[in-house]
Formats: C-alpha cells, structure tokens, sequence
C-alpha cells in the first residue's frame, strides 16, 4: 500500500464525515472559506461530495503515478 492509497481512503473516510454532518468547507477567489449546507443548496453539496469520491477512487485505484 503506498501513500495515494492512503490518501484515497482518509479522502473516502472525509466524503463519509461530510455526508454525516452535512456541511462542506468551500473557498471563494479571494481564499475566503465558508460552508456549504446540504439543507442550503444540495446541487452544490452533493458535487462536491462526488468530486471528492472521484479524487478519492483516482487515489486508490493509482491512476496517477508519481
């Protein structure tokens, strides 16, 4: 098992974290973070959890090589 690996799956472990809480940190241009609510606007939550699980499947699966 090697570090992306690792990775992958505290990044798998994180998307189950946010789900359960319901709330993302999110950053604007200017490096301002705030939090996105599930309640507030589920489009924009539930991307961000399947771009964190992509992330995450890339990690584990070793499509990058370093």
């Amino acid at each position: 098992m090697n570090w992306s690996t690792i990775i992958g799956y505290v990044l798998v472990l994180y998307a189950v974290y946010v789900i359960y809480k319901g709330r993302v940190v999110t950053s604007d241009d200017y490096n301002r973070s705030s939090w996105l609510n599930r309640s507030e606007k589920p489009v924009q939550f539930w991307f961000s959890v399947v771009l964190i699980l992509v992330m995450a499947a890339l990690l584990i699966f070793n499509v990058f090589h370093f």
